[in-house]
């Protein structure tokens, strides 16, 4: 039984196998890859149908078929569906793909790929596409805000397909539904938002069919609406200036700022002004009349708005508005200067004479009772911006002066600036001849000379000449006169052919406030008379120099130069030679390039404007043989201040530059200069000689035309003895000196000063002495006072002193110890007991004094001598 049952089955399997082999010979169409397809959505997916067939040349019509049973083509070109889902043949393989781009869930479902084979079979293969989506964010930003005190839900919105199961973390903590947190399905609810709950939650999706997990982070951020950390105050800003409005606030996240204007404009709309939105500062450049107003300043975040109000004063800068020229004449009453400016507030106004520093002060003057200052607010007219008062200040002077004549300052200042305009006063009066020069004129030799006449006169005057009674020019034609201007300046040129011609010429000035006379005088000029006298003040070898007495007739002119002709005594006078000097105020003029051992004749004149005199005051002199050079001249003016004693204060600190003026060399050239300085010290004698405290510093200057050295002094603040002598081949000319003073200075470096060197003129030693003496005796009088009242000091103890190393006297001492209990050294009779004296308490305590009475008159005191009274 078993083995036909056996054979049954392998008879089963066999058919079956062959079953199988027939089909898959036959002809068919093949998707790969095989089997259902599961595809996450987005992803992309190509499928590919391939003909299982002996000839593949006999398959037509290879196609794909998506669920909708529509073809899909395989032009990718044709529309937008086609772009994304589209077929591409495969040349030479008899097989078609199948693009999908980004899987989408209506792109789910069967899809078929058929053909035609041997043109009467067709052939068909199907597809299962299935999809599904990933877990999706579509609702889970990742800052999120909450406002305090609020609920708010933190949203999570989850896409998925299979759907997501929805957990919450925060800091790495699972949250779960309580009191304070409800988990939804949209999101995660916090109930009554702290500051606590501030931080980064993480929304974490799961799809357990598909083993899926995501998970975001969203920062919360608990938001505080803003609280006035400055809040807006009232600004003053002056006009075309800058003006700044503060305003901050703080919030979470950090507010917002805007500032209108009261009529709810954006300010920054404003040309020039400029809003820091991180501050919240409101910067307006070059205000104008038109920004004052409220403007509010407006701070704002999720969370809360706040506003608050603040006013704008422009203040507008002062002008003077009006200040006109006045003109007065001399004696006018209640003249009047005003001024009038604008400004808001309105301005102070300040009057100023430009030839006076002082202001003038509203009312009367302290120093000019003939003057007032009014000040008045008036209306401003109509043509003016926005105003409506003006300022008005008003100068009056009762009684005008010539002195009141000129610039007046009008100064209109407030709190945006200051303004300044100037009007003058014109003070009108007859002519004078103030400024006139001349009264006396000379010519000579039919020499034509200007006669100048000024007048000063407000308006100008008209001037005319006068000569003899007549006026030139119209009643006297001559042309010897020739007039050039008639005012305020006029010039006379009169060409004097004739002595008549000399005299007495009247300028005459004339306006509407009077007329004014001026005389000038012409004389006939001539030539100098004789100098009286050359006086010799100095002579050397090669020089003289002379001081002249002027001639007792200068011609009508001043002298202008002296003049000397000097010759060899062997000599005439033709072959003299001629030195002229200009005349000089100093009335010293030295003659040189003389020769030694010789001598000279010498004749003196004198010069004019007209010419020179005659020559005279002659002498002969003989010069002095060579010798040792002149000393040379130190120059002082530049070098200091010179003091009391005639000491030279330096001006500079250490180093100092001295110069000379060269000597006469008395016929022997000057090769060098000797430089020596040294430090020095007053005596303290009285006798106001100097004595030297320092070494000295020697330096030779050759003669090259060098008159100026430099000094290098070490000490500060000291005397200095600088001696200068010129050398020549005979020897060293006589010394010329001087004493200075050094400066001190702050950074001057000095050295050590020598012993006994010091500036001030008193010396250090006595001074010391004469207060320490002072002090002692002091001292000695404040002891003694002590001695006499309280018995204490020096001189208490001295005297104390003294009293022991006196003889004893029994009778003195037996009064002293009258009354106390002496211990005799045999014993008292009395039985007294010893008791301490003052005086012997006063020594040594292991001191014993002791007194004995003997039978026999004899008292003996012991204190470790014996004295025998």
């Amino acid at each position: 039984m078993h083995l036909p049952t056996s054979i049954t089955l392998f008879f089963i399997v066999i058919s079956g196998c062959f079953g199988k082999h027939r089909r898959s010979s036959e002809p068919h169409l093949k998707i790969l890859p095989s089997g259902k397809q599961e595809i996450r959505a987005g992803k992309n997916l190509v499928l590919t149908c391939r003909a299982q067939v002996p000839n593949l040349e006999l398959i037509k019509d290879l196609k794909w078929i998506n669920p909708r049973g529509q073809e899909i083509p395989q032009d990718d070109s044709i529309a937008d569906y086609s772009t994304r889902v589209y077929s591409e043949e495969q040349p030479g393989d008899a097989a078609t793909a199948l693009f999908i781009k980004k899987l989408s869930e209506e792109d789910a479902g069967n899809y078929r790929c058929t053909a035609i084979y041997a043109s009467n079979q067709e052939l068909e293969a199907r597809v299962e596409i299935s999809v599904f989506i990933g877990i999706t964010w579509e609702d889970a930003p990742i800052s999120q805000y909450a406002s305090i005190g609020e609920d708010y839900k933190v949203r999570c919105v989850v896409r998925a397909n299979p759907p997501a199961n929805i957990d919450w973390l925060k800091e790495s903590l699972i949250i779960s539904t309580g009191e304070q947190y409800v988990i939804e399905s949209d999101g995660l609810l916090i109930k009554g938002v702290t500051k606590k709950n501030a931080g980064t939650y993480t929304c974490r999706a799961r799809v357990p069919q598909t083993g899926e997990l995501e998970e975001r982070d969203v920062r919360l951020d608990v938001q505080e609406p803003p609280n006035w950390v400055l809040k807006p105050s009232d600004v003053r800003g002056v006009e075309m200036e800058k003006v700044e409005f503060k305003c901050q606030a703080l919030g979470s996240p950090n507010p917002t700022y805007t500032w209108v204007d009261k009529e709810g404009i954006d300010a920054t709309e404003k040309e020039g002004w400029i809003l820091d939105e991180t501050t919240g500062s409101l910067t307006a450049f070059q205000l104008e009349r038109k920004d004052a107003g409220e403007y509010t300043c407006i701070a704002e975040n999720n969370a809360g708005r706040l506003e608050a109000t603040a006013y704008l004063n422009v203040i507008i800068k002062p002008r003077v508005q009006e200040l006109q020229n006045q003109t007065f004449s001399v004696g006018t009453e209640r003249a009047r200067l005003t001024c009038k400016a604008s400004g808001d507030p309105l301005p102070k106004i300040i009057w100023r004479k430009w030839s006076k520093n002082e202001p003038f002060f509203a009312g009367g003057q302290p120093d000019d009772d003939r003057i007032i200052v009014e000040e008045n607010i008036i209306d401003a007219p109509d043509y003016t911006d926005g105003e409506r008062k003006w300022k008005e200040s008003t100068i009056i002077i009762d009684g005008v002066k010539r002195t009141d004549d000129g610039l007046y300052e009008c100064q209109a200042e407030n709190e945006g600036g200051r303004f300044y305009k100037s009007g003058h006063i014109t003070v009108e009066f007859g002519p004078t001849f103030e400024d006139q020069l001349t009264s006396k004129e000379w010519s000579w030799d039919q020499r034509p000379i200007k006669l100048s006449c000024i007048a000063t006169a407000i308006p100008n005057a008209t001037v005319s000449w006068w000569y003899k009674g007549k006026e030139l020019g119209r009643q006297d034609l001559d042309r010897n006169f020739e007039i050039k201007g008639h005012g305020p300046g006029s010039d006379l040129t009169v060409t004097p052919l004739k002595g008549e011609y000399y005299g007495v010429y009247k300028c005459k000035a004339e306006n509407p406030y009077g007329i004014a006379y001026h005389e000038i005088e012409l004389e006939e000029a001539h030539e100098p008379s004789q100098i009286q006298q050359a006086i010799i003040d100095k002579t050397t070898a090669t020089t003289l120099q002379f001081r002249f007495v002027p001639p007792t007739d200068m011609g009508g002119l001043p002298i202008d130069a002296y003049a000397v002709e000097y010759k060899e005594s062997r000599s005439d006078w033709t072959s003299a030679k001629r030195r002229v000097w200009p005349a000089a105020q100093t009335g010293g003029y030295t003659l040189e390039d003389l020769s030694p051992k010789t001598t000279y004749n010498l004749r003196f004149g004198c010069k004019n404007r007209v010419g020179f005199s005659e020559w005279g005051a002659g002498q002969t002199i003989t010069m002095p043989r060579r010798g040792r050079p002149e000393p040379p001249t130190l120059k002082t003016d530049q070098f200091g201040v010179e003091m009391e004693g005639g000491v030279i204060e330096l001006n500079t600190s250490n180093s100092y530059e001295l110069s000379w003026q060269i000597p006469e060399d008395n016929g022997l050239p000057i090769d060098l200069f000797l430089l020596q300085y040294y430090p020095v010290r007053k005596d303290t004698t009285g006798s106001g000689d100097w004595s030297r405290v320092g070494d000295i510093t020697k330096k030779e200057i050759p003669h090259r035309g060098n008159v100026r050295d430099r000094l290098d002094l070490q000490f500060q603040d000291t005397y200095y003895r600088i001696v200068l002598q010129a050398h020549n081949e005979l020897g060293f000319s006589t010394e010329s000196s001087i004493i200075i003073k050094t400066k001190k200075g702050e950074d001057f470096e000095e050295t050590s000063r020598p012993a006994g060197l010091s500036s001030p003129d008193l010396p250090l030693i006595p001074i010391v002495g004469a207060i320490l003496a002072i002090l002692i005796i002091l001292i000695i009088l404040i002891d003694l006072i002590f001695y006499k009242t309280k018995e204490i000091g020096i001189t208490y103890l001295l005297c104390q002193k003294a009293r022991m190393c006196k003889k004893f006297d029994p009778k003195k001492e037996s009064e002293k110890i009258k009354g106390q209990r002496i211990t005799s050294a045999n014993g008292s009779r009395n039985g007294g007991t010893k008791e301490e004296d003052p005086l012997i308490y006063s020594q040594k305590k292991h001191s014993q004094v002791s007194v004995n009475r003997a039978g026999n008159n004899k008292t003996s005191i012991s204190n470790g001598h014996e004295y025998a009274v």
